[in-house]
């Protein structure tokens, strides 16, 4: 009996070294083929600017684009006046916002053209909120005033001659007694300080000449709002005069329209008592500088403090006076 234990027990211990044998052998096995596989590479998914080249041409209502290998250029036909403002659009929904205003990788033609045109940029309310956007709420950045000085084909109004109406109000110009106040992000309030100029007017006009250009330019400051060199965004101005306790507009929203095309509508807001911050054109294509709409009278003249162009006169300033010019852009409208 005790040979029989003896035998059994030397046969488990066999059978478990054969098995430990075995299981090594597997575990190395398994071990060397995890060695030897070659992972799989995911390609990249493509940018949809190359898609886009292969998936041209791609026509609306409004525009064609195609693209041309032989110069790996896109050609934008457009086909109606808003094509330019729709093609913008198109791109920004389709993340292609690189097409946007780049002539090394975008022509443009009319129809039937096939030489490239460079549109006039006109005002798109989706491109402004995408602006502000991107801005992390700085707003729309404007060139300096100063580089508006120059206005190609200037024509006479028949009616700028008028007198001007009699006017008590605040004044403040960018360029005489305030124009060495430093601006937070740089520049001093000659070179870039319409926007905040034509706040403090229309604060002191509600509020009391406390809110001169320095105090408004701290509160800019203080509140992180964009204000500098590039100058300053509408937005925050809106912002400021809420946070100031005065009501305001929705943004009023014109395509670059000329005085004759904005009056009657500005001539609504002022005599219902409105007063209007705008922001306008004085040439053909970017900049922008700010002003202050009192009043517009009965043959369609628009009345401003206007802190830069104004300052060599008594206010308020006959806007109509460089016609087609200003072109405007934005409106607010203010009141307490």
């Amino acid at each position: 009996m005790k040979k029989v234990f003896i035998i059994a027990t030397v046969i488990l211990f066999f059978l478990f070294i054969v098995i430990f044998i075995v299981t090594r052998t597997k575990k190395s096995a398994i071990s060397n083929q995890q060695l030897t596989i070659t992972s799989t590479t995911v390609p990249l998914e493509q940018k949809p600017i190359n898609n886009l080249k292969s998936s041209s041409p791609i026509e609306t209502d409004d525009f064609k684009l195609e693209y041309l290998p032989e110069t790996d250029k896109f050609q934008v036909e457009l086909k109606t006046d808003q094509g330019y403002d729709q093609f913008t659009s198109w791109a920004y929904e389709n993340q292609t916002p690189e097409l946007i205003e780049n002539s090394d990788l975008v022509e443009f033609s009319e129809p039937g053209q096939g030489l490239s045109i460079t549109p006039t940029p006109s005002f798109n309310p989706l491109i402004e909120f995408l602006n502000i956007f991107l801005n992390f709420g700085q707003g729309v950045v404007l060139e300096n005033p100063s580089s508006t000085n120059e206005l190609p084909n200037q024509l006479p109004n028949p009616s700028s001659s008028l007198n001007p109406p009699s006017s008590s109000l605040a004044y403040y110009a960018q360029c005489n007694g305030y124009s060495n106040i430093s601006l937070p992000s740089g520049c001093n309030f000659c070179q870039a300080g319409c926007g905040p100029a034509t706040v403090a007017m229309i604060a002191s006009l509600y509020l009391g000449t406390a809110y001169d250009p320095q105090t408004i330019v701290n509160l800019y400051q203080s509140k992180g709002y964009l204000l500098g060199c590039g100058g300053s965004g509408y937005q925050d101005a809106k912002a400021l005069f809420e946070f100031l306790g005065l009501k305001t507009t929705d943004y009023l929203i014109y395509s670059y329209g000329k005085a004759d095309e904005v009056a009657p509508d500005f001539k609504k807001y002022t005599d219902s008592g409105w007063t209007l911050f705008v922001l306008a054109s004085f040439k053909q294509s970017g900049g922008g500088h700010y002003f202050w709409v009192t009043e517009v009278d009965e043959e369609g003249n628009i009345w401003a403090y206007d802190p830069y162009y104004g300052r060599y006169s008594d206010p308020p300033l006959n806007e109509n006076m460089r016609y087609p010019f200003p072109l405007y852009r934005v409106a607010i409208g203010v009141k307490k």
